[in-house]
């Protein structure tokens, strides 16, 4: 062979790669950029929208509604103040009998560290929300929430007849900061979304956002959303 013709048979060779490596790439982004009709958020009390059968207008959920659902997107809600991750798996069972989604957000385990849920039980049981979400054919995402370590201050944290001491409820703050940095690792096929870093004046009790905060909150969960 040649030199002119091993050149022009190289060349052809590297173009047909270069073709399947972006076909690859380009299958690759449409199966990622997949259309989103309707999504569900998973949590408690930060992510509910009703408490005690009336609405709740300032929670994060609502400024994702009022982004969203104007353009086609049906954003529904299962959450409940003080609810458990086990509690949120048994609810998401029942939902997804008669629901569908293309997304699933989950955003729980607060309630599980301040009590005596232990971190590997919490991340047992949203592991097992991700598994079944992906069965059903839906994207699985965990939100990790607001950084502990920012927005939880300690002067603010109420001690409460469970934790009647300030250092008892500083204890359980690490504990939740703990579940939180345990996620990404702990947390298989889903997408894990990272903290987001509030200031802890956009909280009265250290626990829950303000409206402020929960608009500033539910801004950054769009970046991952849209």
């Amino acid at each position: 062979m040649n030199k002119k013709v091993f050149y022009l048979v190289t060349t052809a060779i590297g173009i047909g790669l270069i073709y399947l490596i972006f076909k690859k790439r380009i299958i690759q982004n449409l199966k990622l950029s997949k259309p989103m009709k309707n999504i569900l958020f998973v949590g408690d009390s930060i992510t509910a929208i009703t408490y005690q059968g009336k609405p709740v207008t300032y929670t994060y959920p609502n400024v994702v509604k009022k982004e969203l659902e104007p353009k086609g997107i049906k954003v529904d809600v299962l959450a409940i103040g003080g609810k458990r991750t086990s509690w949120m798996l048994s609810s998401l069972i029942e939902q997804l009998k008669n629901n569908s989604y293309d997304r699933v957000y989950i955003y729980g385990g607060i309630n599980d560290m301040f009590s005596a849920v232990t971190i590997k039980e919490a991340l047992n049981n949203i592991q097992q929300m991700v598994d079944l979400i992906n069965s059903k054919g839906a994207e699985a995402y965990v939100i990790v929430g607001y950084d502990a370590r920012v927005l939880m201050d300690e002067n603010k944290l109420a001690t409460t007849s469970n934790v009647p001491t300030k250092a008892g409820m500083i204890e359980l703050k690490n504990r939740y900061i703990e579940f939180q940095d345990s996620i990404p690792n702990g947390i298989k096929n889903a997408t894990i979304i990272p903290k987001a870093n509030i200031s802890s004046s956009y909280t009265s009790d250290a626990v829950h956002l303000s409206g402020k905060g929960s608009k500033i909150f539910g801004d950054y969960l769009l970046k991952y959303i849209k």
